[in-house]
């Protein structure tokens, strides 16, 4: 494909279903993230990328608002028409794309998204201070103020447009009006796009912000890079780059408003692929980490979370310790489920493409975060055998079941002490290992199976020196399943995360 090229209005009724399968027994969420997102879209072209990406998930969020705006690359203007055309775009395949959801978790219609696009300041940075109120600003105020629940504002360009409504807030509302409302908001900026971005974090350190902070442009050590660097070592490359994406995304209507590389591939999307229900993450725990990367505490008393690292085993064999890791080591993962959702625009067919497994954990079906209180030296048994494969109903056995503890999180924890869990198969593949030394997203000691024995080990005797950093708080240990397609052609991976929660 040469270059994205626009769309013709033809929008097909969000609620229409034809497959024959049993939408209903896939994955349902109790809740969507409440979202606005703030786009400097056309400044290049990996805005309207990750748009293209956010819509296919977008039944899985509450979008809110998407607001076109500055930022120190597009300065004077902003772009609502390139929204609106990718909105379009959506709109032709959203029939489509409602046969391979849940009924009651079905896409936002095209009519209703096309009616949330706004506009921030046409201007840079705090010179909007001197502009009457844009439409964005008073979008988001409208939304901070219709709901107690948490409204998540996506930054992937300038946050003038964010800056000018808490400014308004803060000069039209009492001061506890004005605190009620920034409770609720929560920021994920890709980096500081222009000056205000600073001016937030520091006249107003009460916000919730998720942001990589260095030099004003350093990008390329920013976390959320990790999604289009080159470790080609470590990872598989070739998947972010312009080949991969003609083959498997740039493909029917919506593929076709998907454009072509210039600089990079989609630096925006992590601050959505955070909020994926997948079972990996928590919303509220960026040091927890997810598909969009993992960001630790600044400060005990600020919401601020920027850079932090993970320990990951490369395919290399190398272990790395870096902050983009906690991006790429799920490059290929979310990558291939990007292009298994592309090919759902493609057809009605339920049959004809692949699907997220469901993952049942004792009983447990939702993607919600399972929390079981513990002592040391105490056993569990978990079994995940009732686990659902849509596109084999008969049967799970198409599906590969892998356990590890994800220790990264815990070390963000003050005075936390990180004691390895004790994972053991109980029903390990007939012909296989029941142990890997390390899987493809780089976690070591993998047990494998549908079936495990989990101890919380004895607390083991420290070191002088680690006795000073443990004395009244101890870590929680986080253990994941990981379930993915043996044999699909783009594999869905899903995920439950159990947490111990030591006393």
């Amino acid at each position: 494909m040469a270059e994205a090229r626009g769309v013709e209005t033809n929008i097909q009724p969000c609620h229409h279903f034809s497959s024959s399968a049993d939408l209903t027994k896939l994955q349902k969420f109790a809740e969507k993230p409440r979202i606005v997102v703030l786009t400097d879209v056309l400044n290049e072209p990996d805005d309207s990328m990750s748009l293209v990406r956010y819509l296919l998930y977008s039944n899985e969020f509450d979008t809110r608002g998407i607001v076109a705006t500055t930022s120190k690359h597009l300065r004077n203007v902003t772009h609502p028409d390139e929204i609106r055309k990718i909105v379009n775009a959506y709109g032709s395949v959203i029939g489509n794309l409602n046969n391979h959801v849940h009924p009651l978790q079905p896409y936002q219609s095209a009519e209703e998204l096309l009616s949330l696009i706004s506009t921030g300041p046409p201007i840079y940075g705090k010179q909007s201070f001197n502009l009457s109120l844009s439409d964005g600003s008073k979008l988001i105020i409208d939304r901070l103020a219709e709901s107690e629940k948490p409204l998540w504002v996506l930054a992937w360009g300038g946050t003038n447009t964010l800056a000018q409504a808490l400014l308004h807030i803060y000069e039209n509302r009492t001061a506890e009006d004005a605190a009620t409302l920034r409770s609720r908001l929560r920021v994920y900026s890709i980096s500081d796009q222009d000056d205000t971005g600073d001016w937030i974090r520091r006249e107003f350190p009460d916000v919730f912000v998720v942001t990589s902070l260095h030099a004003m442009g350093a990008y390329s050590i920013s976390t959320w890079a990790g999604i289009l660097s080159d470790v080609s070592l470590a990872m598989n490359y070739s998947i972010v780059q312009q080949p991969w994406l003609t083959a498997n995304i740039q493909l029917g209507p919506l593929g076709a408003v998907y454009p072509n590389i210039i600089y990079g591939m989609e630096g925006d999307s992590p601050s959505f692929l955070y909020l994926i229900q997948n079972g990996l993450g928590n919303s509220e725990r960026p040091d927890w980490g997810s598909w969009g990367g993992r960001y630790g505490r600044v400060a005990i008393e600020t919401p601020l979370y920027s850079s932090t690292f993970d320990v990951v085993v490369g395919h290399d064999g190398k272990t790395y310790h870096n902050n983009q890791a906690t991006v790429w080591r799920w490059r290929e993962t979310f990558q291939d489920d990007f292009a298994s959702r592309m090919q759902w625009t493609l057809t009605s067919n339920f049959s004809q493409a692949g699907h997220p497994p469901v993952l049942n954990v004792n009983g447990k079906t939702g993607p919600e975060i399972m929390f079981i209180e513990t002592k040391y030296n105490q056993t569990f048994e978990f079994d995940a055998s009732a686990t659902y494969d849509p596109d084999h109903p008969e049967s799970n056995e198409h599906l590969d079941f892998q356990w590890y503890q994800y220790a990264d999180p815990s070390l963000d924890l003050p005075e936390g002490f990180v004691v390895p869990l004790e994972i053991t198969s109980l029903a390990p593949p007939a012909g296989s290992n029941a142990t890997l030394v390390n899987n493809n997203e780089g976690f070591k000691a993998v047990s494998v199976g549908q079936k495990i024995s989990v101890v919380v080990p004895e607390f083991p005797e420290l070191t002088e020196e680690e006795e000073i950093k443990v004395t009244e708080r101890f870590a929680d240990l986080h253990l994941i399943l990981q379930v993915r397609s043996k044999e699909a052609k783009y594999p869905s991976t899903r995920y439950q995360r159990i947490v111990f929660q030591l006393s």
